[in-house]
Parts: C-alpha cells; sequence; structure tokens
C-alpha cells in the first residue's frame, strides 16, 4: 500500500532539497561562470516526486523517482562523430553511476554495430567500460582507431591490446 505524503511535508522536504543547491562548474568552459549550472541532484528528485504524489500525478511522481537514481548514459544517435557531441541517450536505470546498461554493455557492442575494443584494465579509468563511439571499418569489427590493437589473449587471460603489436608468437597467433 502506497502512502501519499501530505502536501505541506511534502513541499517542506522539497525546500530543504532546493535550499542545498549551489552551482557548478560545467563540462565545457568550467572557468567561465555562464557556464555554470545547477544540478538537479537525487535528494531533490525525489522530494519533487513526492510532492507530485502529493499532488496527485503519479506518472510524474513515478518518472522524477526514476530520474533520481543513475541511468545508462549511452549515445543513442545513428551517426556518432567523435566531435560532436550526441543528442539522443540512453535512460535505462543501472546499478552503478557511469555505468552501461545491459543493453548497451560492451559485449553486445557487434550486435549494436559499433566498434567491439574496450579497452585495457590497466587504463586509468574513473568509470566502468563503454562501447567505442565509432563506426567499424567494412569488414571489421573495430573502428579504425582501434583495428590496430592487438587481440591475442595471453596467458594470463588478459588481452594484449598494444598498438601494432611486434611479439612473434602474437603476429602468429592473429595472422
Amino acid at each position: 500500500m502506497t502512502t501519499t505524503p501530505s502536501i505541506s511535508a511534502a513541499v517542506a522536504t522539497t525546500l530543504k532539497a532546493a535550499a542545498a543547491l549551489s552551482p557548478a562548474p560545467g563540462y565545457i568552459n568550467g572557468d567561465e561562470y555562464g557556464e555554470w549550472y545547477i544540478e538537479a541532484g537525487p535528494d531533490l528528485l525525489r522530494a519533487l516526486a513526492q510532492l507530485a504524489l502529493a499532488h496527485g500525478s503519479e506518472e510524474l511522481a513515478a518518472r522524477l523517482e526514476r530520474l533520481s537514481h543513475p541511468l545508462c548514459r549511452e549515445p543513442l544517435d545513428c551517426v556518432l562523430m567523435p566531435d560532436t557531441m550526441p543528442r539522443l541517450w540512453c535512460g535505462n536505470p543501472v546499478e552503478v553511476e557511469g555505468s552501461p546498461c545491459a543493453d548497451h554493455a560492451p559485449a553486445r557492442a557487434a550486435e549494436l554495430g559499433r566498434c567491439t575494443w574496450v579497452g585495457t584494465e590497466g587504463e586509468l579509468r574513473s568509470s566502468p567500460q563503454r562501447i567505442c563511439r565509432g563506426t567499424p571499418v567494412p569488414g571489421e569489427d573495430r573502428c579504425s582507431a582501434h583495428t590496430a590493437y592487438c587481440r591475442v589473449v595471453k596467458r594470463d587471460l588478459k588481452v594484449c591490446n598494444r598498438i601494432n603489436c611486434t611479439i612473434p608468437q602474437h603476429q602468429k597467433l592473429a595472422g
């Protein structure tokens, strides 16, 4: 049984969350104050969901509640140019912030017609591995930037991933 919060309690929660808002630098030109934004964090979104529920709008409340959790932010544009910002994004819920949903996991890159290169564990990454935005070269499963990476699985069960690998055993296996 879902309990509907009182409007006064929902307003109080919303105002408390709104009081914590502050400007944050934008992704691009963060040093220019005009490019800053105010992020609607999870607390504010949940408070707004309570307010919407108290107002009788279950659909809006459900949408705001969903947005208060981590979401997949995989670009969905058909043509993804490296220097352009995508216009369409996936919004499926995920467990960990920054990780892709099951539909956009690197293991499904080939099915989605995307480059299948997933990088190496040794790279400095603050987020889980993402699908490369590049379009595969015709007849290949990787984009032009990643076709030169060695695909051989070493004895430690890690992919070599060296660019233009010159290890004789790897060249023999790759051939």
